[in-house]
């Protein structure tokens, strides 16, 4: 490790090598075994190794690796050892472990988080706007799948491999049924809940077990009001949940939770959806990955023909326009500065080069720009929806979890809770983030 490795990572613990887990984590190209090839004049096994937080059996491993046997046609002895670990926790130890012990593979999954900063000032990623831009593929990306990935001071060292856009999906008869029209401000959205709410029926269903959801609901005002420049000074420090933006997200999140369905707090993603589907709440929000779900071929009898959706609602003092809201691009893709020239350097070349073109033909929503040709492959939803990414402005709105430090996301998953359930004040919860921002961000 160098030296300028080693005074980036002195605040990193220093594991020990579980040998069985992490073996083959840490290889790089260029590695020669004639032997295991099998005869003497057999091509040179070249293993590019790529350590993956995504699901095994989802869209973008299983593009990738149909890629890779492709690549593997044309480069023999090329082998891409794939190792996927789907539950972050584990992931991000076993990651942590490699980094710690100078064995990084060459490709990475990770957030544009503080830890990505740290590899990033340790030296260890390799600059993606460069190659991106080397490569004549910048342009071609989404703008705001590529602003996703960027860290706070706007340098792009992880590149997106998925394009997601979310939104309120509503029951159209409930909504006609109380002679209500689709919110245009989030005061509207309080408006239409609480009439709901007074008709005896649950206005919002929510997936509270995993949380970030409901902090969604929390992030949704400062972004009209100020874009992602609250957050992205709260997790620095630089700004208190206390000043005015902050209070408007604690004061809204204290409203609209009143309008969650009875013990939100213990719903989990399923049953949530579940709620919406089977006609017991009238509004859910999430992304376009569950397209599958909406489709009027998946829709339960009741709901076929009564589904629609509507985008992040604006405040009287927005300044991000309308067509920007909640989004993302997923985990990013890293490379490993130090093994990046050569065989993986050309592997994703060779990938980005022809994702789309394999990622779209699974339903999929690609990062990289892309044309249907043969729209009858396609539902008439997701081809309504790929006009609104087509049509979207140039920056998501960034979800809090993804820029608030480890110690400071856990107290405010905490408080999120309590504050929706009505169980503490905006008062106090603005007070508690503001002493675990000054605790977790002192000195940095």
């Amino acid at each position: 490790m160098t030296k300028k490795m080693s005074k980036a990572f002195t605040g990193l613990a220093v594991f020990s090598l579980a040998g069985a887990a992490l073996a083959g984590c840490g290889s790089s190209a260029g590695n020669n075994s004639p032997d295991q090839a099998g005869a003497s004049n057999a091509p040179k096994e070249q293993t590019v190794t790529w350590l993956s937080a995504r699901p095994e059996n989802g869209a973008i491993v299983q593009t990738v690796k149909e890629l890779a046997d492709r690549f593997a046609a044309d480069h023999p002895g090329f082998k891409l050892d794939l190792q996927v670990t789907a539950d972050r926790p584990s992931y991000l130890t076993k990651l942590r472990t490699l980094v710690a012990s100078g064995q990084m593979p060459d490709f990475i999954d990770s957030d544009a988080d503080p830890f990505a900063q740290e590899l990033v000032n340790g030296g260890l990623l390799v600059d993606m706007e460069k190659f991106l831009k080397d490569e004549g593929m910048y342009d071609k990306f989404y703008e705001p799948a590529l602003k996703y990935q960027a860290l706070p001071d706007g340098s792009l060292y992880l590149l997106p491999m998925e394009y997601h856009m979310e939104m309120t999906w509503y029951n159209k008869k409930i909504f006609a049924d109380n002679n209500l029209t689709v919110p245009k401000t989030l005061d509207d959205l309080l408006a239409v809940s609480k009439t709901l709410k007074d008709k005896g029926i649950t206005p919002i269903a929510v997936d509270g077990v995993d949380v970030w959801p409901v902090l969604r609901y929390a992030a949704m005002y400062p972004f009209r009001t100020t874009g992602n420049q609250f957050i992205r000074d709260l997790s620095q420090g630089k700004a208190n949940m206390s000043d005015a933006a902050g209070m408007q997200a604690a004061n809204f999140a204290s409203q609209i939770g009143k309008y969650f369905q009875d013990g939100f707090a213990t719903t989990d993603y399923t049953t949530a959806k579940n709620l919406f589907l089977n006609g017991q709440a009238a509004m859910y929000n999430m992304g376009t990955w569950e397209i599958p779900s909406f489709v009027e071929e998946s829709l339960p009898e009741g709901l076929k023909g009564n589904v629609d959706y509507f985008y992040l609602p604006t405040t009287s003092n927005a300044v991000t326009p309308d067509n920007e809201f909640f989004g993302n691009s997923g985990i990013g893709l890293g490379a490993s500065a130090k093994t990046f020239d050569g065989l993986p350097k050309e592997f994703l070349s060779y990938v980005l080069k022809n994702y789309s073109d394999v990622y779209v033909a699974k339903q999929q929503m690609s990062p990289l720009k892309f044309t249907i040709d043969d729209e009858s492959k396609f539902s008439p939803l997701f081809l309504r929806i790929k006009k609104d990414m087509d049509n979207y402005g140039s920056e998501f709105a960034k979800p809090w979890d993804t820029l608030l430090d480890p110690n400071t996301n856990s107290v405010m998953s905490d408080l999120i809770t309590k504050l929706t359930m009505g169980f503490i004040t905006p008062e106090d919860f603005a007070k508690q983030i503001d002493e675990a921002i000054a605790k977790n961000t002192a000195g940095k």
